[in-house]
């Protein structure tokens, strides 16, 4: 065999490069090297029935040629047996390089789970899954991590026919979007807003809405958002929202527990006595029906509050609507067009009374209760060292426990107290004890304004309100005026009348 003229050119591109030519009385053979180096080819037509070749022949021309690496010996057995047939072998792959592959790309690494469609159920400390609590999402605030920017790595080496490496090849580098509400520090992203973060592969923002297209059901699961939450139907029984920024209802709610720091509006709300609406702003609702609801500001209602339980810490407005049964407090005053359920359940209002300082004093109540049986307890214990000069095991880590408790409940005193101090000097600016009923205060209503209370006894028609008569019992019942007419104000005035009538009186009998 001998090298044909030529054999050694240079590769350039894909051209081949021939490597071996011959045509002998045997056969005619054809060597070439392809695609860089990365292939070579042979092709070989019998003359003879010496025509073929074996496979160790085969391996000393591709040794000769420097083809080291790659070497197909399922190629060479297969091109060797179509010659012992007599066949031409044509342009059979004997060894074929490796292409450097390309390393991992580069990446965004997340700290948070983002938004999702897969569910992300959790275990309790007993195995127990809540499948109404999906965790499609992580919550995020202000300046937290929440992922880094990861660079591509370098992948394989790749190597030619003849052995030569091939440099491994980097993977692509993330061209990484950062949207609204995060933004990039170094090759941190950090998030701006109070919310979710959403993350598409290349973009990454933080948003602080979330819209629920449909129903609040087994498919959305409890919500539990720091930020607007907007669901366009209804939230089905025992389905939790808690929101931080606001919440929007657009259907109706069922025995659920809604709340929010900021402002609740719903389409109304049916609780069975157990669902529950805390709500830190405003609410605006079109109907309750057995619920408790807790409100910091003011509270409109539209049609109708039925044997529920209301602690409003504003104005409470049914312009057009009536409260039926329950218990309903407002610290703004109460205004409503029918009052009273015809079936002679109580129905019981409260203006002007705070409610808050109410159930801060039964806290501290209660858990006085607690400080002082552990002081008992504690006594005993103390007691019984001095009688017996020691405690036991047991009784020491008592007396470590009541003393730990003891001093949560100190602080948990004084935590109270400051809250009632500022639910005081709240009260004291925003207190009207006063209550609008448009048309109808029906019998057995309790009213309850400031020190006073009292209990309907006639069914009363007609547009009045009604304060306290500070310097009596009872009420007095004075024609309509607008809430933002304080019942301060309407004393001032009674006592500026009857001033006048008093002069009057006087200059008349002089």
């Amino acid at each position: 065999m001998s090298e044909a003229p030529g054999a050694a050119a240079g590769r350039q591109g894909n051209q081949a490069e021939i490597l071996l030519e011959e045509d002998t009385e045997r056969h005619t053979l054809r060597l070439e090297m392809l695609k860089n180096a990365h292939e070579c080819r042979c092709s070989i037509t019998p003359k003879s029935k010496d025509g073929q070749i074996t496979k160790e022949e085969v391996a000393e021309l591709l040794a000769a040629q420097g083809i080291i690496r790659g070497v197909n010996e399922g190629q060479i057995q297969a091109m060797c047996r179509t010659l012992a047939k007599g066949k031409t072998a044509g342009n059979f792959l004997l060894a074929e390089g490796q292409l450097p592959q390309p390393g991992p790309d580069g990446y965004l690494e997340l700290f948070v789970k983002t938004s999702s469609d897969l569910p992300d159920y959790t275990e309790d400390e007993d195995g127990n899954i809540d499948f109404r609590t999906l965790n499609f999402f992580s919550n995020v605030v202000p300046d937290q991590e929440i992922g880094i920017l990861r660079p591509p790595q370098l992948g394989d080496e790749g190597y030619t026919v003849r052995g030569d490496i091939l440099p491994a090849v980097s993977g692509k580098p993330l061209k990484l979007n950062v949207g609204a509400g995060a933004r990039l520090e170094g090759e941190k992203v950090v998030a701006d807003l109070e919310g979710r973060v959403l993350f598409d592969g290349k973009t990454v923002s933080v948003t602080e809405e979330y819209l629920v297209q449909g129903d609040v059901d087994l498919s959305v699961g409890n919500i539990d958002f720091r930020g607007f939450v907007q669901v366009r139907g209804d939230v089905l029984d025992d389905f939790d929202i808690h929101a931080v920024k606001g919440l929007q209802v657009n259907g109706n709610v069922g025995v659920c527990h809604i709340s929010c720091a900021g402002d609740i509006a719903l389409g109304g709300m049916a609780g069975l006595g157990r669902g529950t609406i805390t709500c830190g702003g405003n609410l605006a609702v079109t109907y309750l029906n057995d619920v408790t609801v807790e409100c910091a500001g003011d509270m409109v209602v539209k049609n109708e509050i039925r044997n529920s339980r209301v602690y409003c810490s504003g104005t409470l407005i049914l312009a057009n609507g009536n409260i039926f049964g329950g218990e309903t407090y407002a610290l703004g005053g109460i205004e409503v067009k029918n009052v009273g359920a015809v079936s002679g359940i109580k129905t019981r209002l409260y203006a002007g009374i705070d409610y808050t300082q109410i159930k801060l004093a039964e806290q501290l109540d209660e858990i006085q209760m607690e400080f002082i049986e552990l002081n008992d307890e504690l006594a005993v214990l103390s007691q019984q060292l001095k009688v017996n000069k020691f405690l036991g095991p047991d009784d020491k880590k008592k007396v470590l426990a009541l003393t730990k408790r003891l001093d949560e409940i100190n602080q948990t005193k004084a935590a109270i107290n400051e809250k009632m101090q500022a639910a005081r000097a709240f009260a004291t600016q925003h207190a009207n004890g006063k209550i609008n009923i448009k048309a109808r205060l029906g019998e057995g209503v309790v009213l309850n304004i400031g020190e006073n209370a009292e209990e309907i006894k006639l069914e009363r028609n007609g547009a009045v309100s009604i304060i306290e008569n500070r310097k009596g019992s009872g009420f007095h019942f004075l024609p309509l005026t607008p809430l933002a007419k304080t019942a301060q104000a309407l004393e001032e005035e009674l006592q500026e009348e009857e001033t006048s009538e008093e002069s009057g009186n006087l200059e008349w009998g002089s």
